[in-house]
């Protein structure tokens, strides 16, 4: 039994396990993604949908570019969260990612670019509602 025990311990301290640390989180102005070299662009769709396109070039401190996650929180709650958005092929070498989502719902979405490795990542958030121009958007 000790034996076992033992062996369920080593095995246990052995193994990979999963640790959480904390990602450091910029919130991105208007000024500051035109520095980092990061657009985003809205396109009505309709009435009541509008695309919207985030694209950056992955150099500087965006060069160790893992993924751009997207989040929708009413207040403090979260509706959606960490879902990764795919990236779309660009030839220029930037990254493009897009999403098409109801007008009203907008202002509670944020994309965040995180750049880095496990352990050591950094995220960029950019809220949609403070990059959108309405009164351009058709």
């Amino acid at each position: 039994m000790i034996f076992s025990i033992s062996v369920l311990a080593v095995l246990l301290l052995a193994a990979p396990s999963r640790c959480f640390a904390e990602m450091s989180i910029m919130q991105v102005t208007r000024e500051k993604a035109k520095d980092l070299g990061i657009e985003l662009r809205a396109k009505g769709n309709g009435p009541n949908q509008v695309w919207i396109e985030l694209e950056f070039k992955p150099e500087g401190r965006l060069k160790d570019f893992s993924h751009v996650s997207l989040e929708i929180r009413e207040g403090q709650k979260l509706l959606v969260g960490y879902a990764a958005l795919k990236e779309k092929d660009s030839s220029s070498g930037k990254v493009v990612v897009t999403f098409m989502a109801d007008r009203n719902y907008l202002e509670k979405v944020t994309l965040s670019i995180v750049v880095g490795r496990p352990m050591d990542m950094s995220g960029y958030n950019l809220a949609v509602k403070d990059f959108v121009e309405w009164d351009k958007v058709h």
